[in-house]
């Protein structure tokens, strides 16, 4: 399992695929963001290549599946209060699509200031859909301040939200 750092994100990720012949491609990762000092809850921004529950492909959500509301509470992801995000994303395609690409976003709240932290971290997955043998690729960790169309992926869910 690599594991590779950014500024204070730690991230650690297995990629998958499963490409059975006449089936479609299940493909994603598993992995783990935790921060190396001071662990604030983590927000997880989604841009996935297929939609998936609540999550609409082509586009940025929150990812974690909450009601919006006042407290940036709605912003963390699930279980990630204490600083940490395990997550599993899995996605199907059809063969023959061409190159699918989902990307994540992660962010610390300050739940004592209602906040987002602006400096955060991206990376993500892709797969050639139309490839022989298709296989999950990593796309690079990288250091990201919470542009202005993420922020209103935020405020959407949470319109008392502050950015720091």
């Amino acid at each position: 399992m690599p594991t590779l750092t950014v500024g204070n994100f730690i991230l650690d990720y297995t990629l998958r695929t499963n490409a059975a012949p006449g089936a479609d491609l299940q493909f994603g990762m598993d992995f783990t963001v935790r921060q190396s000092k001071s662990p604030l809850p983590l927000m997880q921004l989604i841009y996935p290549a297929t939609s998936v529950g609540t999550n609409v492909a082509g586009k940025w959500n929150v990812d974690n599946h909450q009601t919006p509301g006042s407290s940036a509470q709605c912003l963390v992801f699930a279980n990630a209060d204490g600083g940490v995000i395990t997550d599993i994303p899995t996605e199907l395609s059809k063969r023959g699509l061409g190159v699918r690409s989902t990307k994540f976003a992660v962010y610390r709240v300050d739940l004592g200031r209602n906040a987002v932290q602006v400096a955060g971290i991206t990376f993500g997955y892709s797969i050639d859909t139309s490839a022989e043998a298709p296989v999950t690729t990593f796309t690079a960790l990288q250091a990201i301040s919470l542009p202005n169309d993420q922020k209103q992926v935020v405020l959407a869910k949470c319109a008392a939200a502050k950015f720091l």
